[in-house]
């Protein structure tokens, strides 16, 4: 719970996502999270529709891609570690 705090009070959105989503593909060993925005949301401690557009931002930005089964694919490693930095 206090990590969670910390996180809220004292990060960005987009640099508690890309923790997030490396923490969980480091889990897997693959390159997609299969959680759906909401789940991701729940976890984070945040809503949906932020996790939404924060998604949407790495889609734009090509760190990212996301499908409509609730599966988000990491496909730039390096620029989203860069995030957490």
């Amino acid at each position: 719970v206090m990590w969670v705090m910390q996180q809220i009070l004292f990060m960005s959105m987009d640099k508690r996502l890309a923790i997030f989503l490396l923490d969980e593909i480091s889990k897997t060993g693959g390159d997609t999270v299969k959680l759906t925005h909401a789940e991701i949301a729940k976890y984070m401690g945040s809503a949906r529709e932020v996790v939404t557009r924060m998604v949407k931002y790495f889609v734009e930005e090509g760190i990212v891609s996301a499908s409509r089964s609730g599966g988000i694919k990491v496909l730039d490693k390096k620029r989203l570690r860069a995030l957490v930095q």
